[in-house]
């Protein structure tokens, strides 16, 4: 007896719980790389692009992007965005105040501070531990410097969270727009006798999800100032809407 055709599973529907749940994992997890890689780049940075600068090219650009909220000091979800901006980017500077990273850094880098060296008569092991304790003075010193940086790099990353929250209304805009577009496309398409296609369906699916997951982490983590991170934010709002529009228009031609 030939074995009965067995009848594909149906893809599980997610639920609104699990969607979300899905969202706020994705957006800190995109967080928590772009924070990473950030550092990765501050820390490059300041051995080829600004050599010498320390902290100060990571506190620059914090400071940056403070002077673009202000531009911009309200919103229609907050209406201070400034004193908003300025609680948030507190909430991250404080594990570091507490546990005591701040006050290494300063300890480290205060003009009083003192490297040890060994003294002039010092022989043999006295020397090697003199020069074991300014090698770790040093090491120390250098960890401070890149903790403190750590922390300038997570206040940029949230406050540029903040520029996209603040940026929301118009984002769901953009793809409202994006979805009207796409289901009057589609209609035409349908009673025209139009042919539907798979290809471009299925790439632009692919290209919305990149400009929300990869687009928003190269957004979070750019690491050069002078420039706006509201106008990325435009940039890419800008693609979702049109991926969307082309997503929703080559989907299924008879529903």
């Amino acid at each position: 007896m030939s074995a009965p055709n067995r009848q594909p599973d149906k893809p599980r529907a997610t639920g609104p719980v699990e969607l979300a749940f899905r969202v706020v994992t994705g957006l800190v997890g995109v967080s928590l790389v772009s924070w990473m890689v950030g550092i990765c780049i501050e820390i490059g940075g300041s051995f080829v692009f600004w050599k010498g600068q320390g902290i100060r090219h990571a506190q620059s650009v914090v400071h940056q992007d403070l002077g673009y909220i202000a531009a911009a000091p309200r919103s229609l979800l907050v209406t201070d965005t400034v004193g908003f901006s300025l609680k948030v980017a507190q909430y991250v500077r404080w594990p570091y105040e507490k546990l005591g990273v701040l006050r290494l850094y300063q300890a480290m880098h205060s003009p009083t501070a003192s490297v040890p060296v060994a003294a002039p008569q010092a022989k043999g092991n006295e020397k090697a531990l003199a020069n074991a304790k300014q090698f770790t003075w040093f090491i120390a010193r250098q960890l401070s410097e890149w903790l403190v940086i750590s922390m300038f790099v997570a206040q940029d990353v949230v406050l540029r969270l903040c520029v996209a929250a603040f940026a929301m209304p118009a984002f769901a805009l953009a793809c409202l727009m994006g979805l009207i577009d796409g289901l009057v496309r589609r209609d035409l398409r349908r009673w025209t006798g139009g042919r539907e296609s798979s290809f471009l369906y299925h790439h632009a699916k692919n290209y919305t999800h990149w400009a929300l997951t990869g687009g928003f982490a190269l957004y979070l983590s750019w690491p050069f100032g002078t420039f706006n991170p509201a106008y990325m934010v435009l940039v890419f709002t800008i693609l979702v809407a049109i991926s969307l529009s082309t997503t929703v228009a080559a989907f299924k031609k008879y529903a």
